[in-house]
């Protein structure tokens, strides 16, 4: 079912009724086909990973930072670990109100992470030859050749679907059919919904990634954190 890009652009080709390219080729379809992935991936967090990096000192930017990979959208409920230990979420603007500048220079194993745009900041500073895991939800891999839609899992087959959805909706509005863009735009949007209304079952609450920040005098975002 939608196994390939192939598949996924016949589908769409049955739905709009143009079996062999017309007023629409192909390439267009693939970047819509590319687009709703991007999306329904985006939206839902379907796709997940377990990433691991043994550090090289090259890894190591500013002292402490280092890059996430370019396929990471978001952390997982899993967290990050350090040299297998779980380390705890803070914030720059936590760690600068609690500790000034000083934490910047702290040195040994670190108990603490925050983020900064697409790096990872590391508290104290870490060490090239330990390693960081982390649990991420990831982007799908674009749509070409036989590239399987959202990762090839088996158990987001039933989600492929929304994406043809997209591509057909597209088709309609590149002809200005806007009642049947509509109809499908609105069967990817439910689609959307659908899938994270599954995949929030059995969870009983939500998770902050960065704890609430609060004043000093208050709950710290850093109790966690040994930075004496």
């Amino acid at each position: 079912m939608l196994a390939n890009l192939t598949d996924m652009i016949a589908s769409v080709r049955r739905l709009i009724n143009e079996a062999t390219a017309s007023f629409w080729d192909d390439t267009e379809i693939t970047e819509w086909l590319n687009e709703g992935q991007e999306i329904l991936s985006n939206e839902t967090g379907l796709l997940s990973s377990y990433y691991s990096k043994t550090l090289d000192a090259s890894d190591i930017v500013n002292d402490r930072e280092i890059r996430l990979y370019s396929d990471f959208i978001a952390f997982d409920e899993g967290g990050v670990l350090y040299n297998d230990k779980p380390i705890s979420p803070t914030s720059l603007k936590a760690l600068d109100e609690w500790y000034g500048t000083n934490w910047r220079t702290k040195t040994g194993t670190p108990t603490g992470y925050y983020i900064r745009g697409d790096y990872m900041g590391l508290v104290p500073m870490p060490s090239a030859g330990d390693t960081v895991k982390y649990y991420g939800i990831e982007r799908a891999t674009t749509l070409s050749g036989d590239t399987t839609p959202l990762g090839g899992d088996y158990r987001t087959v039933a989600f492929r679907s929304y994406i043809r959805d997209y591509a057909v909706a597209h088709c309609w509005y590149k002809k200005n059919e806007m009642q049947k863009y509509t109809d499908m735009i609105q069967r990817f949007y439910n689609g959307i919904n659908r899938t994270k209304n599954l995949l929030r079952q059995g969870k009983n609450q939500q998770a902050r990634f960065i704890p609430e920040y609060r004043l000093k005098g208050h709950y710290r975002s850093t109790d966690a954190l040994e930075m004496r």
